[in-house]
């Protein structure tokens, strides 16, 4: 910076970023605390500001109740005003106090100087900054809301332009537009900006005052209107007003949001209430150009506003209110009068940052027959509105008495049920669903809402009907709810193309939450897939915009557990621990991963387990976890022990005791008798299961050939290949779809046994055609034995490498059942050992160092099986003879 030090001469104008921030009210905090406690927390407010101006590399150039900071460039200074706005609200939190602040930022040319030392002493500011910024800055700050960021149209851009440096904040963050402001002593108005978190945030434009107003435009002043208004009657009279009316107001673009409002009745009729609103959502829903926010979502919003979302209409300062913070473009009101013995139905677009109508359409009929069809024409009229192609409309469109009922008591049951639903009182939501049915057995949605509840509850042959009876009924369902239980039906039946079916409903609906979610889980649980376009589908369904993000929060800590980014496993599974998901087991096993065992422990015990009659499933996988983390320090024998203890607790389960049979036969013996006791209970095991086999139909059976693949495959490592082939045989793998992981197994087990029987190459050709990135961690166990069977020890060396260093994937493998999940890290620590052996064989004595020696600190007392003592002893007696 150029300055003259002795004179304290001004330099020449330099491009700079200043940020103005005042805490509000601060002389009434003087007031109410008195002058020695007020003095305190201010000094403790900035020693936090000054430590957020560091990190973002400001310089502080001023200091009254807030600051005048300087910047290099204007997304320094918006990254500082997010983070001091959410760092002020903990500092409330942990002084009881409740401070606020607002902050405006400008950007454009300052002159800088340095103070002598002498005026310095005389009490001059180290440095000085002057020119038509600060008071446009200044300005924008005397304008802003308690916590709100302003910021000019030119900071605005360039901070905009640079979001992507925001980093993890950037999510949450929301950019608002609030119109040109004139400034008191400001030449020329000032289009206003905002920055802020949603939910932290006030995303709204800030009121008027005496030094700043807001400009109005000229066709929007009084006297302009009144002009326009006889023009618009003149054109009324004009047949070709259709041809020549303007355009929409709002810039909505295709695949953005509105929230639907509260109807307002004013007919007297309480069957409207809810019947209609859910008869406008449907209608909506057809379209691909126009997304609606869920009403849960609605529901969450008005929470975090303070308000009761069950007594709270969404009017129009409410909706738009919604709107803002959830990012939608408009707001929708529908309203329905009786007018001359017609009745009529509006509905109103409004634009949320101003609340005023953009445009209406009404309907109007005789009688309640009328209803639906007058929202049938209002609802293409506003897709026609807000730009969707007229011909796409007629295209996508069916009638609301087809696609939901004519019968409006049996829609406002349906609505209800989905209200219920939606706050997890399924009990309610079946028995209203069953009264829809009751009225309407031909409303053939309802069927599709049942199904949903049945397979969540995992009821997949009462789902399986459920989603074939509303398929029989196609005819009554929207295209969407037709894809939907088309793809539901396929995984309730365990079909091949379950996942395609899956991956067609995305693609074409992608805003979907249910599509994205159901998709990037079944990619992970079935297919075994960590790859970026899974984690891109989680992230879209972890969107804020979806009310019920808090399991893909949870996915997207498991793919990246999978991925060994540990830090964002554990941020994401905080975050959906934040939202209300309250299991934990995969949060510890990001922490075990990294071998930090007593914060496993820790984390764990924040979920309770299950009581008994509880989610058997859920249940077997916080135990084989808990199993793994024992095998992962060393204490092999306690964790057979605690998953045999449950088998027996399970004997009256017989497919929840063979799950933890199998479970606790992946823990190596520990000697030649635990060794014979491994192989008889793997063949009683096997035999049970081929014999429940034969009693089993097509839905049944996909859990048992999962069971039965990984039977086999603990027989061949057992040295049992014949034994193995039994279990093997009564399979027919050709039908297991080729991305599944009951197929990757299958072709694991038979290469395991081509190697046993000396066929190296051909086990080897069998793994390898595997390696696309989801194939599972006992492939590379698999690999690791056949390249070591086959004299390729370079190979070898690599395979065993990999397992060490992928422990998050160890870890993170669903397949199937998490019944792998102990042998993963089994193997996982056990690769340390071979790879040492392995080196020893290169005559690589440093490396054969090093991984013994991770192998000591991972299992620091090996002397558990003498097997392995002995093992170690020989690298031992290797490297030091």
């Amino acid at each position: 910076m150029a300055k003259d030090t002795e004179s304290g001469t001004p330099a020449g104008a330099q491009l700079r970023t200043l940020l103005i921030c005042d805490l509000v009210e601060s002389t009434a905090l003087v007031e109410r605390m008195g002058d020695l406690a007020a003095a305190e927390l201010i000094r403790k407010h900035d020693r936090l500001a000054r430590t957020l101006v560091d990190r973002h590399a400001g310089r502080e150039i001023d200091k009254t109740d807030g600051f005048l900071l300087m910047f290099e460039r204007p997304v320094q200074a918006a990254a500082f005003a997010l983070d001091y706005q959410r760092a002020l609200r903990q500092f409330n939190a942990a002084e009881s106090v409740n401070l606020a602040a607002r902050v405006g930022i400008h950007v454009g040319d300052v002159v800088v100087w340095e103070n002598s030392p002498e005026d310095v002493a005389r009490g001059a500011k180290p440095v000085e900054v002057e020119g038509l910024v600060k008071p446009v800055a200044s300005r924008l700050m005397t304008l802003a809301l308690p916590g709100q960021i302003l910021l000019s149209n030119i900071a605005y851009a360039l901070a905009h332009r640079a979001q992507g440096e925001l980093g993890e904040r950037l999510e949450k963050v929301r950019w608002r537009t609030h119109g040109r402001y004139r400034f008191r002593g400001v030449p020329g108005p000032v289009p206003g900006f905002e920055v802020g978190e949603e939910g932290l945030a006030p995303l709204k434009a800030p009121p008027w005052s005496s030094k700043a107003h807001r400009e109005v435009p000229f066709w929007r002043r009084p006297a302009t209107v009144v002009i326009e208004a006889l023009v618009v009657l003149a054109l009324l009279s004009i047949p070709l007003y259709m041809f020549l009316r303007p355009q929409a107001a709002i810039a909505f673009a295709e695949r953005d949001w509105v929230v639907v409002g509260s109807l307002h009745n004013l007919t007297g009729e309480t069957v409207f209430d809810d019947s209609l609103e859910s008869a406008l959502r449907i209608g909506l829903e057809q379209s691909h150009f126009v997304n609606v926010l869920p009403d849960l979502k609605v529901r969450d919003t008005v929470k975090r506003m303070q308000l009761d979302p069950d007594a709270t209409e969404v009017t129009r300062t409410i909706g738009s209110e919604i709107a803002i913070r959830a990012g939608a473009r408009a707001l929708i009101l529908p309203t329905i009068a009786e007018i001359g013995g017609r009745v009529r139905i509006t509905a109103e677009v409004i634009d949320p940052q101003t609340q005023t109508t953009v445009y209406s359409e009404t309907a109007d009929g005789i009688g309640k027959e009328s209803i639906l069809p007058s929202l049938d024409r209002i609802n293409q009229r506003l897709r026609v509105r807000l730009g969707e192609a007229m011909a796409t409309v007629t295209e996508q469109s069916r009638p609301l008495e087809k696609v939901a009922t004519a019968n409006l008591d049996a829609l406002r049951a349906f609505s209800v049920a989905g209200q219920n639903y939606a706050r997890g009182k399924f009990a309610e939501a079946r028995e209203l669903y069953a009264q829809a049915l009751a009225l309407d057995p031909e409303f053939a949605s309802v069927h599709v809402r049942i199904g949903t509840i049945q397979a969540s509850a995992g009821q997949h042959r009462q789902a399986a009907d459920s989603f074939t009876l509303a398929l029989g009924n196609r005819q009554r369902l929207s295209a969407r709810d037709a894809l939907y239980a088309e793809v539901m039906l396929a995984g309730a039946r365990q079909s091949p193309d379950m996942l395609v079916k899956w991956s067609a409903l995305v693609e074409r609906y992608p805003d979907y939450f249910p599509g994205l979610g159901g998709f990037a889980y079944l990619s992970w649980r079935d297919a075994n897939r960590f790859d970026t376009q899974t984690l891109k589908v989680a992230r879209d369904s972890a969107s804020l915009k979806n009310p019920s993000r808090a399991p893909s929060l949870h996915l997207l800590g498991i793919l990246e557990l999978g991925n060994e980014r540990y830090a964002d496993a554990l941020a994401y599974f905080a975050d959906a621990e934040a939202q209300g998901l309250v299991f934990t087991e995969f949060h510890a096993a990001s922490e075990a991963a990294q071998r930090k065992h007593e914060e496993a422990s820790a984390t764990m015990a924040r979920s309770a387990r299950l009581p008994a009659g509880g989610n058997p499933a859920l249940s077997l996988a916080r135990d084989v976890l808990e199993a793994a983390f024992l095998v992962d320090q060393g204490k092999l024998a306690q964790a057979a022990d605690g998953l045999i203890g449950q088998r027996e607790a399970t004997a009256k389960d017989a497919d929840a005791s063979a799950m933890y049979a199998i479970a606790a036969l992946a823990v190596p013996a520990t000697d030649a008798s635990a060794q014979e006791q491994r192989i008889e209970t793997a063949l009683a095991l096997r035999d049970t299961l081929l014999a429940r086999r034969a009693k089993l139909d097509e839905l049944e059976r996909p859990k048992h050939d999962e069971q039965l693949l990984i039977l086999g495959h603990v027989l061949a490592s057992l040295d049992q290949p014949r034994e193995a082939r039994k279990a093997l045989n009564a399979l027919d793998a050709r039908a297991f779809p080729p991305y599944s992981s009951r197929y990757k197994l299958s072709v694991i087990v038979e290469a395991e046994l081509e190697s046993r029987a000396g066929r190296h190459e051909e086990a080897l050709h069998k793994l390898e055609a595997l390696l696309d990135g989801s194939e599972l961690y006992l492939g590379h166990v698999a690999l690791l034995d056949a390249y070591s069977a086959a004299g390729k020890t370079d190979k070898a060396l690599v395979q065993a490498r990999w397992l060490a260093t992928h422990r998050g994937r160890a870890y993170a493998e669903y397949g199937p059942h998490n019944l792998l999940t102990v042998g993963n890290v089994y193997n996982a620590n056990i690769a340390l050992l071979r790879a040492a052996e392995l080196a020893l064989l290169q005559a690589d004595k440093k490396t054969a160092e090093s991984m013994l020696k991770e192998f000591r600190q991972a299992w620091p007392e090996a002397s558990w099986q003498a097997q392995l003592a002995g093992r170690v002893q020989k690298v031992q007696s290797v490297l030091s003879p």
